[in-house]
């Protein structure tokens, strides 16, 4: 009977344990692969230090619009956004790419889109456009997921809702969660200690050297629920944060308005037959 009390304990234990708060799961080099098509960068696995969870490069293709705020302005998902073209730094977030990568469509007036840094570039997300960050500059950014589309935290300390990729790792960022009815979550800080090396580098056209990329796996906790997208801050201090990419778990559930025009269509398709 000793036995038997002592084995339930354990497992209450164990379950206790995987049922923790918000934990940081550093990126793993060695789990992480990528491929270049010419300066283009592909992600093909994302993998975390002491957890299970692996991602791929459709975890990053979830967002469907977004805007940013800097110090110039407020840029919505397709708004052409002024660029830092060379060692400016007039602008405290905006869009840049690798010195080799494919150019930005407004690449002649110094512009980009969040569209084009976090949307889909020929079916993957191109992870050489990135946000570039001022070290004492402030932005915010929300991306939001496709329409219908919503995370539910399932709160297990070893599963990865949210990743993040930052060139340099010598950067915080604090994160916000988006709920459906657009209030928002407390916020947690992505620390650069938390942040683990993915294997590749990242030379853009607003620094004059190459700098690691580094990422990190977020298990958040069971407060993040009916998310339908993510508020990202940087804030002075946090020495410009420069945002590579932001992939979720492909484990998202229909949002309670999908599903009500789901049961409509339903009801309609059995009223004809």
């Amino acid at each position: 009977m000793h036995a038997t009390l002592l084995g339930t304990f354990l497992s209450l234990g164990a379950a206790a344990s995987a049922l923790a708060g918000t934990d940081f799961h550093a990126v793993s080099s060695s789990l992480t692969s990528s491929v270049l098509h010419g300066g283009d960068r592909e992600l093909t696995a994302l993998g975390f230090v002491t957890s299970s969870s692996v991602q791929n490069g459709s975890n990053f293709l979830h967002w469907a619009d977004g805007s940013l705020t800097n110090n110039i302005g407020t840029y919505g998902w397709t708004a052409a956004m002024p660029r830092d073209m060379g060692s400016s730094n007039s602008v405290s977030g905006n869009a840049d790419r690798a010195d080799s990568a494919t150019p930005f469509g407004g690449e002649s007036s110094s512009t980009g889109t969040l569209s084009e840094v976090f949307g889909s570039f020929g079916g993957y997300k191109n992870m050489s456009w990135i946000i570039d960050g001022e070290d004492n500059g402030a932005w915010t950014l929300d991306l939001l997921l496709g329409a219908g589309q919503m995370l539910n935290a399932d709160a297990d300390s070893n599963t990865v809702e949210l990743s993040i990729l930052e060139r340099g790792g010598n950067s915080d960022l604090r994160v916000r969660g988006i709920r459906s009815d657009g209030s928002f979550t407390s916020a947690i800080d992505m620390l650069r200690g938390a942040t683990g090396a993915t294997g590749w580098t990242l030379d853009t056209i607003e620094i004059g050297g190459s700098q690691s990329v580094k990422g990190v796996g977020i298990s958040l906790d069971a407060s993040w629920q009916n998310l339908v997208g993510f508020r990202f801050e940087a804030a002075n201090g946090m020495n410009g944060p420069d945002l590579v990419g932001v992939g979720v778990t492909n484990a998202l559930v229909p949002s309670p308005g999908a599903l009500a025009l789901l049961g409509a269509a339903v009801l309609v398709g059995r009223r004809r037959r």
